[in-house]
C-alpha cells in the first residue's frame, strides 16, 4: 500500500514538473513578427505559395487591447497562417494564461473557398439560432461571433469571417470572462478590411 502511494506521488511530481516548465524558443526558427502598431494593414494575400504571415495582421498591441493584459508572441511554433499571442504573466488564481490567435486560410479558387467555408460553418456550428452564435454584418462578406458574454466580457470566443477566397478566425482562448467582444469585432473588421 505504501509503494502505491509513493508511485502516485512520484507520478504527480513528474507531471507537475513537465507541465510547469516554460517552452523554449528555438533560435533561428524563422518566426516572423509583424508590425507592433495597430495601424490598418494593407495586405495582398495572394502570394506564390497561397499563404502569408498572419502576424502581419494582428499585433501584440491588438492582443493586449482584446485581453486587457500584456501579451507577447508565443514561443509555440505555428504555421505562417496562424499567429498566436500568450499572456505575459497569467493573473493570480487564473485557470490558465490568456491566449489569442488569428488563423487565416486562403483558398486557390472561389470553389475551393466555398467548400472550405461550408466546412468551417459546419464544424463551428455557425448558423443563426445556434446557442452563443451571432451573425455579424460589416465584417467581410459573412461573419459570425461565437461565445457567451457575461458582464461585457467573453472567455472562449471567436470572430469567424469570410472575404473573397479567404476566411479567418480570431480566437480568444481564456477560461475566465476577460476578453472584450467589442474590441474583437473591431479588430476583426480591420483585418477583413485590410485583406485584398
Amino acid at each position: 500500500m505504501k509503494s502505491i502511494g509513493k508511485i502516485s506521488l512520484l507520478l504527480v511530481g513528474l507531471i507537475f514538473a513537465g507541465c510547469s516548465s516554460k517552452p523554449t524558443e528555438n533560435p533561428g526558427s524563422g518566426v516572423t513578427v509583424g508590425p507592433n502598431s495597430a495601424a490598418t494593414p494593407a495586405v495582398n494575400a495572394s502570394t506564390e505559395d497561397n499563404s502569408f504571415n498572419a502576424c502581419s495582421l494582428l499585433s501584440a498591441a491588438d492582443a493586449e487591447q482584446i485581453m486587457g493584459a500584456p501579451m507577447h508572441l508565443s514561443a509555440i511554433k505555428t504555421q505562417p497562417t496562424t499567429c498566436r499571442y500568450d499572456e505575459v504573466t497569467p493573473k493570480p488564481n487564473a485557470l490558465g494564461p490568456a491566449i489569442l490567435s488569428l488563423t487565416v486560410v486562403q483558398s486557390k479558387s472561389a470553389e475551393d473557398e466555398n467548400r472550405a467555408w461550408a466546412s468551417i460553418k459546419e464544424t463551428r456550428h455557425l448558423q443563426a439560432g445556434e446557442k452563443n452564435v451571432q451573425p455579424i454584418s460589416g465584417i467581410g462578406e459573412e461573419a459570425y461571433f461565437t461565445g457567451n458574454t457575461q458582464k461585457g466580457k467573453v472567455g472562449i470566443a471567436a470572430v469567424v469571417a469570410r472575404k473573397r477566397k479567404l476566411h479567418f478566425a480570431l480566437d480568444s482562448q481564456v477560461l475566465e470572462y476577460r476578453a472584450s467582444p467589442d474590441v474583437m469585432k473591431s479588430i476583426a473588421k480591420r483585418i477583413a478590411d485590410g485583406l485584398k
